[in-house]
């Protein structure tokens, strides 16, 4: 198999042996399904093409990273009104949606909340307000995110480890939990967008089972709300969002940053995209926000007839 691996001039050269062993593993785990690779926001993505008017999106996470670059997009998309959950200050987030939403004509309601995911009362609190403010929630990014220190798994900080699955697994369980009742009674986009990884699929095969694990569990969460809700328009996918450095991955070892080089556009857009409108032969899925996505639409009758990108054991 040839190596072409399209990388923009800032991600700079990865000649080490551990680094083209790990671009090697990325190789054989799907990042090639479609063939053009994107690091960087592009004209099929953009949310400034994408009509969400009327639309509500609420973001966990929102605070920084991901997650504000998330919000900011569904601003310029045109969204009537965001919800921004985080447990820290949402301020600056807040302030950068208003100032996105630059459509004519345009009026953004931003309802910003003080949110631990993993809480049951705050989560159901928080979503009573996303009724009592708007009568409706079309569309949901569980982004919300939580990684340990490495460590192999007998030197493993219990607390920590534990603390991983609290935000990722139980926190998106939560707020989707929480929000499905609103996303289908609202007739919508109905769209429930998880924050996976490429990790799920064993890329750093070592000390990195917390966050590992979570992300796989992600991919099979989705494919659940597509099963028990996709009769009742609810679409469901779980996305890598890419190599994207942010506050959560800055501690990372300095030889993996030389994967990190995609920028936080990129991720933010392409969730825009996904819930452009309900796109059912891609629900229950994962997506790469690396792929190109008119490459990918165009891969539809094979993603369907093959039932592909879902997790399952060979035999």
């Amino acid at each position: 198999m040839s190596i072409n691996m399209n990388f923009p001039p800032h991600s700079g050269k990865c000649g080490s042996p551990w680094c083209v062993r790990a671009l090697l593993m990325v190789l054989l785990l799907g990042v090639e399904f479609v063939k053009t690779a994107r690091h960087d926001t592009y004209p099929a993505i953009d949310p400034t093409k994408t009509n969400l008017t009327g639309q509500v999106a609420l973001i966990t996470g929102a605070s920084k990273g991901i997650g504000k670059a998330t919000a900011v997009a569904f601003a310029q998309a045109g969204a009537s009104g965001l919800v921004l959950l985080a447990r820290s200050d949402l301020n600056a987030t807040k302030a950068a949606c208003e100032a996105a939403a630059k459509r004519p004509g345009q009026s953004l309601k931003v309802l910003a909340i003080n949110v631990d995911v993993s809480n049951t009362t705050q989560v159901n609190d928080a979503m009573a307000k996303v009724k009592e403010t708007f009568g409706r929630l079309d569309i949901v990014v569980n982004n919300a995110g939580a990684v340990s220190p490495l460590a192999l798994l007998a030197e493993s900080d219990s607390e920590t480890w534990w603390h991983v699955w609290d935000v990722n697994i139980r926190g998106t369980y939560e707020v989707t939990r929480a929000a499905l009742p609103l996303l289908v009674e609202s007739e919508g986009n109905r769209t429930v967008i998880i924050v996976s990884s490429l990790a799920a699929h064993g890329v750093f095969k070592t000390h990195g089972s917390a966050y590992g694990t979570t992300k796989l569990a992600h991919l099979r969460l989705a494919e659940y709300i597509a099963h028990e809700y996709g009769d009742k328009g609810v679409v469901a996918y779980a996305i890598h969002p890419g190599g994207i450095i942010t506050d959560m991955t800055s501690g990372a070892p300095e030889s993996y940053k030389q994967l990190y080089i995609d920028t936080l556009e990129v991720a933010a857009h392409t969730m825009v995209w996904l819930a452009r409108e309900p796109k059912t032969w891609l629900s229950g899925r994962y997506v790469s926000c690396q792929w190109d996505v008119e490459e990918l639409e165009a891969k539809k009758q094979e993603i369907v007839d093959g039932d592909k990108l879902k997790i399952r054991m060979v035999i």
